[in-house]
């Protein structure tokens, strides 16, 4: 899978232990439209996706956070590669980097089928993040605008995600 970007903060000390979380994450175009969720305490937008549990593939967790977050049903023969960002930064625990590595898929969703949205305790249902279809220039604009709020430190790698959409898929 090609690498879209590497977000590497250089803030921590290399012989840190790592703390690696990988996330796999759903590019949804339906009706014309970018599916993506947005949250109602800050207004960014997101792709639909989420950690990668123990012993599941990158498939099957795209389509349940796609289901948890948005309520859509990914059509699994549908999900092909688009590909992946890595985040290097120092953790919120001591002398620990965080490593997230997401893996980007487009796939398609069943148009007659959307289930209750299950957003996590963790966060999720804190910053009340919905459903929406944008254009992606709306999304672009809209994380332009929030790029440096610490309680969203995803945007910056959305964004990005989202520009190179822009560029190389809807040319």
């Amino acid at each position: 899978m090609k690498t879209i970007k590497i977000f590497d903060d250089k803030n921590y000390e290399s012989h840190w232990k790592k703390h690696k979380r990988d996330s796999a994450r759903g590019i949804i175009f339906s009706q014309g439209k970018l599916v993506m969720i947005k949250s109602e305490k800050y207004g960014e937008y997101k792709f639909p996706g989420g950690g990668i549990e123990n012993g599941e593939t990158h498939a099957d967790a795209v389509v349940r956070e796609t289901r948890e977050e948005t309520g859509l049903h990914v059509i699994p023969s549908s999900i092909r590669e688009y590909g992946r960002t890595l985040i290097l930064r120092k953790s919120i625990n001591p002398e620990e980097i965080f490593e997230q590595e997401s893996f980007y898929y487009f796939c398609d969703v069943q148009l007659d089928i959307i289930s209750p949205v299950k957003l996590d305790d963790s966060y999720e249902k804190e910053y009340g993040y919905k459903l929406v279809y944008t254009c992606i220039d709306k999304a672009i604009k809209a994380n332009e605008k929030l790029l440096n709020i610490p309680q969203i430190p995803w945007v910056q790698r959305d964004l990005h995600v989202l520009r190179t959409l822009r560029e190389e898929v809807c040319k």
